[in-house]
This record gives C-alpha cells, sequence and structure tokens, in this order.
C-alpha cells in the first residue's frame, strides 16, 4: 500500500501511457482503470494536497477529453496534468505522460484585452527590462520560453523594427522545460522536482499576474 502523502508517481505511470497511446478507447481504459487510479489518479491527489499550501488552488484534469469541442480526437488524453493557482490569469502547470514530466508556468494565450495591456507593458522601455530580467533568470535555471504561437510578423500597431518585438509577437507567455523519465519520477524526488521549478518560475507568475490582471480560465 503507497504510503500517505506524495510518493511519487506508480512505477507502471510510463507503461501505462505507453499503452494507451496504442489503445485509446473507452473501453480498454474501463478495463485499465484500476491501474489508472493506482498509478496516476491516487498520486496525482496525494501531490495536489502537497502543493495546496503554497498554490492553492490545484485544478486536476480530468482523463476524459471533452469531444464536444474535438470530435475528431480519441476519447482519452494521453496525459495527466494539473495546475497551480487555478483561475488566475498566470498559473503553474505540470504534465505526465509516456516521455516524463513537463514543468511550466505562465499565461496560454492570454484574453485578447489582456494580451493588449501586456503588449502595451512590453512596448515600453520599462517593462520590456522587467521582462528581460524575469526570463533571463529563468533562462539559467534551465527554462524555456515558448514561442511556438508567436506572430510571423509585428502585431497590429506596432513597427516590426521596435526594438521589443520578439517579446510584442509573443502569444504564449509560458516557460517550460522537461524532465526524462527516470526512477526519480517514482520516488519522493519527483516532489522536490516540481517544487523547485514551481518556485524558481514564481517570478514570472507574479510579473504576469501583476501587469495582465486576473482572468477567468475556461
Amino acid at each position: 500500500m503507497r504510503p500517505s502523502g506524495f510518493q511519487g508517481f506508480g512505477a507502471g505511470v510510463i507503461d501505462f501511457y505507453l499503452e494507451l497511446e496504442q489503445h485509446n478507447t473507452r473501453e480498454w481504459f474501463t478495463a485499465n482503470r484500476a491501474r489508472y487510479d493506482s498509478e496516476i489518479a491516487t498520486p496525482l491527489k496525494a501531490l495536489s494536497a502537497e502543493l495546496e499550501t503554497y498554490y492553492a488552488p490545484i485544478r486536476v484534469f480530468r482523463p476524459y477529453r471533452n469531444t464536444r469541442f474535438w470530435p475528431e480526437l480519441p476519447p482519452l488524453n494521453e496525459h495527466a496534468s494539473l495546475v497551480g493557482g487555478s483561475g488566475e490569469a498566470a498559473v503553474w502547470y505540470l504534465r505526465v505522460d509516456a516521455d516524463g514530466l513537463l514543468i511550466s508556468a505562465g499565461s496560454w494565450h492570454p484574453e485578447r484585452q489582456h494580451l493588449a495591456h501586456l503588449r502595451t507593458v512590453l512596448a515600453s522601455p520599462a517593462g520590456a527590462s522587467q521582462a528581460r530580467e524575469v526570463l533571463a533568470e529563468a533562462g539559467a535555471a534551465g527554462f524555456s520560453l515558448e514561442d511556438e504561437f508567436a506572430l510571423k510578423t509585428a502585431p497590429r500597431g506596432y513597427s516590426k523594427d521596435h526594438p521589443n518585438i520578439d517579446l510584442l509577437r509573443l502569444r504564449d507567455f509560458s516557460l517550460a522545460r522537461h524532465h526524462q523519465p527516470g526512477p526519480w519520477l517514482t520516488s519522493p524526488e519527483c516532489l522536490e522536482r516540481i517544487t523547485q521549478d514551481w518556485q524558481a518560475l514564481s517570478p514570472w507568475v507574479s510579473w504576469l499576474r501583476s501587469n495582465i490582471g486576473s482572468a477567468q480560465l475556461n
């Protein structure tokens, strides 16, 4: 029986998600629900309790996708995830799947009015300087800024030659790092990595919240 408190994910977490990638059906999940509960759901509940003190509220995402919006996708998420500070414009996030553990924080596609205000801040020398200072510290700790969804050109109202055009083109303000799977994932070291990374990302969360305000997540 797994001890109380988060001791890491179950020993079969990676195998579970590797198999789910091959058998992503409700029938397979129902037949393997006990594995999911033991290896993933129960540890996630314990992890949430550990994180609640400093990162409340914690929101754990359900294993089922909302197929009303993505009817063409398989019915189950091929990962487990949760957020800390749920409901705010900037949050902490983690995801475990067959590739290991992803840890990130920030604001993923902020609402239009918040994005507009954030760009106003980043267009100013002082605002951009503050953002770059926080980003540099996070980069030194091993985190990368997600730029997959950045605009190809300047946003409306800004020159493509603006000195802070790299920041103004962003639409996703998340920092992330990936941890390859290993024995640590199923041991108390997992909690150490998560809390250390979330703590390192806290200045970025604070900076974003100060500059884009609060927004209810969908």
